[in-house]
């Protein structure tokens, strides 16, 4: 029986260091098949939250909860928004110029309205 747990204790030695010696290998093999599966693992994906909302609507509770409170996440999420605004200034201003000419072509939409009104 002792050798049996010493036994084991070998092999997770062994598999804990093979991991961290082959750490970039295991990682690519593990995106080459996620790439080669992601239709078949986004319809178990689907399919496991059809068959258990419950579980999906706590852990995104528990989550929103961890980070709400988690001053350290919330500091890195504004760093990693402001680094984007940085790197694509050229998108926010086109987004800018879209919406103010939304707003324009509805300010004239409803003062074309009002003028009609009251005719």
């Amino acid at each position: 029986m002792e050798n049996e747990t010493s036994e084991k204790k070998i092999d997770k030695t062994y598999l804990k260091e093979y991991r961290e010696k082959n750490k970039d290998k295991l990682k690519e093999g593990r995106k080459k098949y996620y790439e080669k599966n992601k239709k078949a693992i986004a319809e178990y994906i689907k399919k496991w939250r059809g068959e258990n909302p419950d579980k999906v609507k706590m852990y995104n509770e528990r989550q929103k909860e961890k980070y709400k409170n988690d001053p350290v996440f919330r500091q890195k999420q504004r760093d990693a928004f402001k680094r984007w605004c940085e790197k694509n200034k050229d998108k926010l201003l086109a987004k800018r110029k879209e919406k103010k000419v939304k707003e324009s072509e509805t300010n004239s939409q409803d003062s074309n309205v009002a003028t009609a009104a009251s005719q």
